[in-house]
Order: C-alpha cells, then structure tokens, then sequence
C-alpha cells in the first residue's frame, strides 16, 4: 500500500508541473502573437503614410509665368489638388555668377489648390535681363526648375 501511495503521489505532482509547463506555454504563445500583432500594425501604418507623402510628392505641381517688372518677377500657381509649401528658393544667376539662397520673410509660400501668387520678386537677380536658374523647393523636397535668359523663362519642370 504504501507503494500505490508514493505513485500517486509522484503522479500528482507531474500533473502540477505539465499544468503549469501548458499554462507558461499559452502564455508565452499568447504574448508573442500579440506582439508580432503589434508590430505588423505599426508597419502597416507606417507604409500607408509614406506611401500617402509619396502619391502628395508625386502630385506636385507649380506653374510659373513671367511677371512684368525689374528686378525678374514671376506668378506661381499651385495646379494640383492639395497644398503646396514652398520652403526655399535657390537662384544660381549665370550673369553674376552668384549663388543666393532666398532667406526670404515670406518664405514659406503657402498655395492652396488653384491659387497663384502674384508679381513674386525674385532675389538675387539685377535685372529682368539676367540669365539664371531658379530651384523652387517645397516642403516634401521636390523641386522646381526655372531657366530665365534674357528675362525670358525658356524651361520649366
């Protein structure tokens, strides 16, 4: 009798330790799930919002007209269908042969969709028949080129 007893016993205890072995197991099976869970989300999120500033860069669209007046003056219409915020303006004037990165007040331009700005001064060039280039860079980086010779806008992207 005492032999049944000590292997009941035994067995007992083996039944405690496979339960608490099953439970640790679910546990940690459990975590793990909700961490790969976690992080899938988190990368989702992610790729969709790089994904929506990359379609809104790609969007994009500024055009450009000359403006009449000395120094060079252009009207800037934002042509796309969401907000545009232009950030810097970089003037390589081929006359001078001078680089003028424009730290101007009125930086940053703000255009909503169809609105244009008027009679922008463009600093950094002497007069309305230099020759120059202008990068138009906005808050997403793209950039805009413009080719001024003669006063004349001869290219445009």
């Amino acid at each position: 009798m005492a032999r049944q007893s000590l292997h009941k016993d035994r067995k007992g205890i083996t039944n405690v330790i496979g339960a608490i072995l099953f439970v640790l197991a679910i546990v940690a099976l459990t975590s793990i799930i909700a961490i790969v869970a976690a992080e899938y989300s988190s990368y989702v999120r992610s790729a969709d919002y790089l994904s929506n500033l990359e379609r809104e860069r790609s969007s994009e669209s500024l055009y450009f007209t000359y403006a009449a007046g000395n120094p060079l003056r252009l009207n800037i219409t934002n042509t796309c269908s969401s907000s545009i915020k232009i950030t810097q303006i970089v003037v390589h004037n081929k006359t001078s042969n001078s680089l003028v990165i424009n730290p101007i007040a009125s930086i940053p331009i703000v255009l909503n969709p169809g609105m244009t700005e008027y009679n922008y001064s463009i600093t950094g060039i002497d007069t309305a028949r230099s020759n120059a280039t202008i990068m138009i860079i906005t808050s997403r980086d793209n950039a805009f080129v413009i080719v001024v010779e003669g006063g004349n806008v001869i290219f445009r992207n």
